[in-house]
């Protein structure tokens, strides 16, 4: 992804991940995903999305650039 891209405002972080090597937590993976889920039926806010898993992404990638202000509903 070219340093440029709309999609990756620093450039590096998100083309690291998706070219790594790494292996990243299944579970936290799974878990998104129901909550995901969640969010689509209105079941669950962005922002409650974002607060429950802010930390955990950031634990887990090293940053959490996800475009949600936490404070809005």
């Amino acid at each position: 992804m070219p340093d440029d891209d709309p999609g990756d405002p620093d450039g590096a972080p998100l083309a690291d991940i998706a070219d790594s090597e790494q292996e990243f937590d299944q579970e936290l993976g799974k878990a998104m995903g129901e909550a995901a889920k969640k969010l689509r039926t209105g079941e669950m806010t962005e922002a409650e999305f974002y607060e429950q898993f802010h930390d955990q992404v950031v634990e887990e990638f090293g940053f959490d650039d996800r475009p949600v202000d936490p404070d809005e509903d």
